[in-house]
């Protein structure tokens, strides 16, 4: 499968402790820390050459507020970087705002208001995005079920792939909710070779992403017709490729 582009991010505070924090908190969503840096001249240089896609900003800096920063930086960093200024005042917002700020975090961060700023940046970056020539070409796959079989199928077609533990086959379960059992050959390997809108979620499922409505906790649920699914739970080992496959769509 081609390898996913994670959210490029990158941090500026002059705290060590407070990036490391940061950092350890973002591992929960997918993200790639391409650079983080308690300097904030040298941030500049290396925001220049990174180009990240999302930066978190202390305020507070020595020589140079992050306000100021931010105003600078929008000269000549990726249009496409989103800013979120973190810092323990709240009495920065309104100039954060002013300064179109995509958000405002305040220290100590909490799971759930960094979980709330990047779903709420990844929503946004979904909204924004086209459809790709790969995702409108509709690649059509070829299955052979347990009856030796020969079917085509479009990945439309697909809502995902579970494993039959007692007769050892996976299954196709079809976006009309009909399933068929595949052939002994048909391995975890060569379903997830069809198309790289498949991903494994767990060790019995593989599914469609174009399928899925949204990740709730550890489950995925699908769209409607196969709304009322609630089995496909998932796995701890293949969270992050799920998510970076989900929000990479």
């Amino acid at each position: 499968m081609e390898n996913r582009k994670l959210v490029r991010v990158y941090i500026v505070d002059d705290s060590q402790s407070a990036i490391d924090l940061l950092s350890r908190q973002l591992a929960d969503f997918s993200v790639n820390i391409v650079g983080t840096q308690t300097d904030i001249n040298i941030a500049m240089d290396e925001i220049a050459e990174l180009q990240p896609e999302l930066l978190f900003l202390d305020v507070e800096m020595p020589g140079k507020t992050g306000l100021d920063f931010c105003t600078e930086i929008s000269q000549w960093a990726n249009p496409e970087m989103k800013v979120v200024f973190y810092t323990g005042y709240d009495k920065y917002l309104l100039d954060a705002l002013r300064r179109q700020a995509f958000d405002y975090l305040l220290k100590p961060a909490t799971k759930e208001s960094l979980s709330a700023i990047m779903m709420r940046y990844y929503e946004n970056k979904l909204n924004s995005m086209k459809p790709s020539a790969m995702r409108s070409q509709q690649p059509i796959m070829m299955i052979v079920n347990a009856v030796n079989e020969h079917m085509t199928l479009h990945i439309s077609d697909i809502a995902f792939f579970r494993f039959q533990s007692l007769r050892k086959l996976w299954e196709v379960v079809k976006a009309d909710g009909t399933s068929c059992l595949l052939r002994h050959k048909t391995t975890a390997d060569v379903i997830l070779n069809y198309s790289p809108d498949l991903v494994q979620i767990h060790k019995r499922y593989i599914v469609n992403v174009q399928k899925i409505a949204k990740i709730q906790d550890t489950r995925c649920l699908l769209r409607p017709p196969l709304d009322h699914i609630d089995e496909l739970q998932i796995s701890k080992n293949y969270r992050h490729e799920l998510m970076s496959t989900f929000y990479s769509m």
